[in-house]
């Protein structure tokens, strides 16, 4: 996905000015900065992308599921198909097939949708996992348990703040990760693939912290509007709009003050 269609970087003045700020050892605030500022046009375009606004929306309705009796009915009645007693690997699942479906069915298909869906499949399965694990075998209880915990304000502000660092790493490592390659060995910026393995790494803890933004306003918006006649497929949208939007205004100012 992604990198074999991007090929090399635009030939542009943005992205030469982030080509070069690899080269020359900037930091990975300032580098993060400048592809998201080079990168505006996919940003733009993710706002409304129908496969991270679905993914977000189901989210929610997986969340707020868990605090049915019939745990696999309200799964299954917003489109996440699992047995009676789902565990955790019928929720990804299921998740993973309600967006392969409702892409089908709008023809919504694209990378941003992808890196979404690959996005909140990693926040479902770390955090549900880290919450359900038992020596002794998890059970459907535990794991309906676990998700319980993301319905309530700040339970969805852990899984919201998850879910847009995973997406953000991989929105801007669609972009970097073909042009970080050309840096490794010789005289690049990298001396070894650890050196390069270790900036990712930095890339994802910066990404992680910038979406802290995301979190201190997604509970509260979480509880309104399920509050209010119910979290809507045009919320979901809203909120994803806003959402990335302080994303992009945070990275670019911890690039500017980092640089």
């Amino acid at each position: 996905m992604g990198h074999i269609r991007l090929g090399t970087l635009p030939d542009t003045n943005h992205w030469r000015k982030v080509v070069g700020l690899i080269a020359e050892g900037g930091d990975v605030a300032q580098i993060a900065t400048a592809t998201s500022e080079a990168a505006q046009n996919g940003l733009d375009l993710a706002k409304d992308d129908p496969g991270l606004c679905h993914a977000v929306w189901l989210l929610t309705k997986i969340a707020l599921a868990a605090r049915e009796q019939d745990f696999a009915a309200a799964l299954n009645a917003v489109g996440v198909a699992t047995p009676g007693n789902p565990s955790l690997f019928d929720i990804v699942g299921g998740f993973t097939d309600a967006i392969d479906q409702h892409l089908a069915n709008t023809k919504g298909r694209s990378d941003i949708g992808e890196m979404a869906q690959l996005s909140a499949v990693e926040s479902l399965t770390a955090l549900i996992g880290a919450r359900s694990a038992s020596l002794f075998g998890t059970t459907s209880v535990e794991v309906q348990n676990a998700v319980y915990d993301f319905s309530t304000k700040n339970g969805f502000s852990t899984l919201a703040h998850d879910f847009f660092s995973r997406f953000t790493q991989r929105f801007l490592t669609y972009h970097l990760g073909r042009e970080l390659s050309n840096h490794v060995g010789g005289n690049g910026r990298f001396a070894n693939p650890a050196e390069h393995n270790e900036f990712v790494s930095q890339l994802a803890a910066h990404c992680r912290q910038a979406a802290i933004i995301v979190r201190d306003f997604s509970g509260g918006w979480y509880s309104k509007a399920n509050f209010e006649d119910g979290i809507s497929t045009t919320k979901a949208r809203n909120f994803v709009n806003f959402a990335l939007t302080k994303l992009r205004r945070e990275i670019k100012i911890r690039g500017e003050r980092d640089g």
